[in-house]
């Protein structure tokens, strides 16, 4: 694994296995998942469709730009420290990503997030669901 990738947006630590840089869409959930864990809400919303729908697992679904840039500004306190990629996997109009965080606080949480493209080109994430879990 790679830490510290210097193709990493954010000021997080990035802990990622190197790739063949020739997967536009791998990149872009790469890089957004960063966004969201250095809480650089601005540069995510560049990506996102205006219609945007957000999934979290078990807890409740965010519907529209506006009301998914609200709900990552609630959850600004929950710093994370580490960022680790497990794998990234991208066909069609689709992507998943599977991970871990380590936040501040010393909790660690394992992901997973689903990604819809608006179109096979990837450039506009119209959906999103989250699976999240505390690791003990």
């Amino acid at each position: 694994m790679t830490t510290g990738n210097s193709n990493n947006p954010s000021k997080v630590k990035l802990n990622i296995k190197p790739d063949c840089g020739n997967a536009p869409k791998r990149e872009l959930v790469k890089r957004l998942s960063c966004y969201f864990a250095s809480n650089d809400i601005e540069k995510a919303m560049e990506f996102l469709d205006t219609h945007i729908t957000w999934t979290l697992v078990g807890n409740k679904t965010i519907n529209g730009k506006e009301h998914f840039r609200t709900a990552l500004q609630e959850m600004r306190q929950n710093k994370v420290r580490e960022l680790t990629i497990h794998s990234i996997i991208t066909h069609g109009k689709e992507a998943a990503i599977n991970g871990e965080m380590l936040l501040e606080d010393g909790s660690v949480f394992g992901f997973s997030d689903f990604y819809e493209f608006t179109s096979a080109k990837g450039t506009r994430v119209k959906t999103i669901v989250s699976y999240l879990i505390e690791k003990n």
